[in-house]
């Protein structure tokens, strides 16, 4: 049970992050409408894994809704009961840079890649110290492994 709780809380946050932006990129347009995240892929050089995003099994999938004003609402589908919380303003956009609140953890990065139908976050694994070692601090042993990688999340729309 921690350790999904613990992949939760990490794609929570991963669901919206990413690190430093070129400045030469364009801004990204986020389409107003549900996302749903997909895989969650580690990365340090050379891709290292590639997971499922972890939705609640018999539970209709979690999603991400962007609003007109650039924010965004995550659903998320909890307990057996299918509960749904959601994550008022949990996202922020200010052209390819993102903001999120994650546990009371702030939480900056870059959208990397969007088209009509798919979008992904690429994030630093840094950003999620913190907030890994105050939830779980047995995992923080494991953290000097994930040092200078990043996070890929993939979202489809729905």
């Amino acid at each position: 049970m921690k350790k999904f709780l613990f992949l939760f809380i990490l794609s929570a946050g991963l669901l919206f992050t990413s690190c430093g932006s070129d400045d030469k990129d364009p801004p990204v347009n986020t389409t107003q409408g549900k996302w749903e995240p997909t895989t969650i892929q580690m990365v340090k050089v050379v891709p290292l894994y590639t997971l499922d995003y972890p939705h609640t099994q018999s539970c209709p999938k979690d999603y991400l809704e962007f609003k007109a004003n650039n924010n965004a609402v995550f659903f998320r589908h909890e307990t057996a009961n299918c509960t749904i919380t959601e994550y008022e303003n949990a996202f922020q956009q200010n052209g390819n840079n993102v903001s999120l609140n994650v546990l009371g953890y702030q939480i900056n990065g870059t959208i990397t890649t969007q088209n009509d139908t798919a979008m992904e976050i690429q994030s630093d694994i840094s950003a999620y110290i913190p907030l890994i070692k105050a939830q779980f601090p047995e995992y923080e042993q494991y953290l000097s492994v994930l040092e200078g990688g990043t996070v890929k999340l993939s979202f489809v729309k729905k």
